[in-house]
């Protein structure tokens, strides 16, 4: 056991002196009064923040509430930290004046005063997760600095570090990272949403312009914002050259599909063959295109399902476009009727039928054609044009079919039903035969004679 000894006795020393500190600062009358006090105003402005913040929601219009609920942060936590700095202010205030230190007092409302302020300017940041790190990252370096403790923590930080090669990796040069990226990110955010509001106002753009010209000024501000972080924190770009030959490797083999599809969504804005607003069939999905991603074009099929269709496969595979040059579609709805239906009476009707639909074209006029004399009906077709295929075609299909029936019902038009002749030959030995013949037979005898 005498091994232990030294250990033993610095650890005893340690603690002697800490519970020594504790004694002389925290266990003391002033400290425990502060911190009733403060205990006292967190409990009092929690419930006084619930109640303001209901009472606000019940008297703002939804417009009004709108505009102020556009920050993550919500109105009972901004309430909260504005009444909890006040009154930590005013106790400070009070305090200060008698005989109990407010030492305590001010450095907790100095905390929450930087805090809120802080969230409340961190919280316009669209995204959430942004917003909650950059506000943490500057509220840790404003409360080192608010007790002190910002240059030792900056000394510390900087000693506490691994080197590799000539570089230096240390704890304060990731936290610099983490907050330089934050905020340059935060900011590309806002400038690309400004950015795409402007290219979608541009009038003189055609939709797959619009969509163009924003993705390439994203990605140009996300790599100037890369490059900006990176000479902040301090890092020489000319060591990322060893990396370029293992980057370029990796995009040949691993990322490669995701290369072609990028290309290939630059391509469909170029050529403008499909864009935001077009009817498209491709692969068996049918919907209109949603929006153009870098990596996949969005479809919405009329079920309300999204499909996300590489941009790739448009490039490739067969693509029917319904809107491409004009978003005139025709209709070819086929009918049959009974052989001794009135052929000019049918034909009226059909496009009747046609006409009354108030999405078919007059221009060109629809069209009714006999396509054929087929076993049980005369094949009619009627062709109509409609201009909004991004409505639904089957509903109008549906509709005209369903005036067709009602018509044909008023004026006794007939829609066959297949029909066939069954000619069946027997043995005159056969049992069957036999069997018939005497039911025959059986049948005219019990029929009564006139």
């Amino acid at each position: 056991m005498e091994q232990f000894l030294p250990y033993t006795a610095w650890i005893t020393s340690k603690t002697a002196f800490y519970l020594n500190w504790l004694n002389e600062h925290v266990v003391v009358w002033s400290t425990l009064v502060q911190a009733a006090i403060i205990l006292a105003i967190w409990l009092a402005t929690r419930l006084l923040a619930e109640k303001s913040a209901g009472w606000l929601e019940r008297i703002l219009k939804p417009g009004e509430r709108k505009s102020i609920i556009r920050i993550h942060a919500s109105p009972q936590e901004l309430l909260f930290l504005f009444y909890f700095a006040v009154f930590l202010w005013f106790s400070f205030a009070a305090v200060q004046d008698t005989a109990v230190s407010s030492n305590l007092i001010k450095i907790m409302a100095s905390l929450v005063t930087a805090w809120g302020v802080i969230r409340l300017t961190s919280s316009v940041i669209e995204s959430p997760f942004w917003s909650r790190l950059i506000a943490i990252l500057l509220w840790v370096l404003a409360a080192l600095n608010i007790v002190g403790w910002l240059t030792p923590a900056i000394t510390i930080m900087d000693k506490a570090a691994i080197n590799i090669g000539d570089f230096k990796l240390s704890l304060l040069l990731v936290f610099k990272s983490l907050l330089a990226f934050a905020i340059l990110l935060w900011a590309v955010g806002l400038l690309s949403g400004v950015m795409e509001r402007s290219f979608n106002k541009a009038t003189g753009l055609t939709p797959s312009q619009q969509v163009l010209f924003f993705k390439l000024s994203n990605i140009s501000l996300y790599v100037l914002a890369v490059i900006i972080g990176l000479n902040l924190v301090g890092l020489d770009l000319t060591t990322l050259t060893v990396f370029s030959g293992a980057l370029g490797l990796g995009i040949g083999f691993g990322l490669q599909k995701i290369v072609s599809n990028l290309l290939s969504g630059i391509i469909l804005l170029l050529d403008k063959s499909v864009k935001p607003g077009d009817v498209i069939v491709v692969g068996g999905t049918y919907g209109w295109v949603n929006s153009l991603g870098a990596r996949c074009v969005s479809v919405l099929t009329r079920d309300g399902k999204e499909y996300l269709i590489p941009n790739e496969n448009l490039i490739l595979q067969e693509v029917e476009n319904w809107s491409y040059s004009n978003n005139r579609v025709r209709l070819r709805i086929p009918i049959g009727v009974a052989y001794l239906s009135d052929i000019a009476l049918v034909k009226k009707l059909l496009l009747q039928a046609v006409d009354e639909n108030p999405r078919i074209l007059k221009i060109p006029k629809p069209n009714c054609l006999i396509t054929g004399f087929g076993d049980n009906s005369i094949d009619h077709e009627l062709r109509a044009w409609i201009t909004d295929p991004a409505e639904g075609v089957a509903n109008v299909t549906s509709e005209i079919y369903y005036r067709v029936w009602e018509l044909f019902q008023e004026h006794g038009v007939e829609i066959p039903f297949p029909q066939r002749d069954v000619h069946m030959k027997l043995d005159e030995n056969s049992p069957l035969f036999q069997l018939l013949m005497k039911a025959l037979e059986k049948n005219a005898a019990a029929t009564p004679t006139s």
